[in-house]
């Protein structure tokens, strides 16, 4: 999307969404912070596994997360990370928020891709003998 078509979305000019993307603006009004959010939770179509259930370390606890984005509820959590209600309510208040994909976007910190080394596949590799030289 476009910072014209973001800040259509939100309701704020285009010039806004740009100062936010490049750090001019680093506080957005809350208004548009939460149509920010609805706006990204609808296009990121997180997945999540409830089986996951791992800290992110030194983070931020659930408190805190609700705190900071001006909820008041685990519904409310619950429905902006696209979870089920039942799972956040299982979390608890002062304990660190798991690191599932949903909250690691929404805390702006992205998961290492797994890593892949290389498979060098040699076809030769069984092939190759001892060269002989003059």
């Amino acid at each position: 999307m476009t910072y014209a078509q973001i800040g259509e979305a939100i309701g704020s000019a285009g010039s806004t969404v740009g100062d936010l993307a490049s750090g001019r603006s680093q506080s957005p009004r809350a208004a548009a912070a939460l149509a920010l959010l609805k706006l990204y939770a609808k296009r990121a179509a997180p997945e999540c596994s409830a089986a996951v259930t791992r800290p992110v370390v030194g983070r931020i606890s659930k408190r805190a997360l609700r705190e900071k984005l001006g909820l008041s509820t685990d519904m409310q959590l619950a429905k902006v990370l696209k979870l089920p209600t039942e799972l956040v309510e299982t979390w608890a208040e002062e304990d660190q928020v798991p690191s599932i994909p949903q909250v690691l976007r929404l805390l702006g910190i992205e998961e290492p891709p797994p890593s892949m080394a290389p498979v060098i596949h040699d076809p030769d590799a069984n092939r190759i003998g001892p060269v002989d030289t003059a």
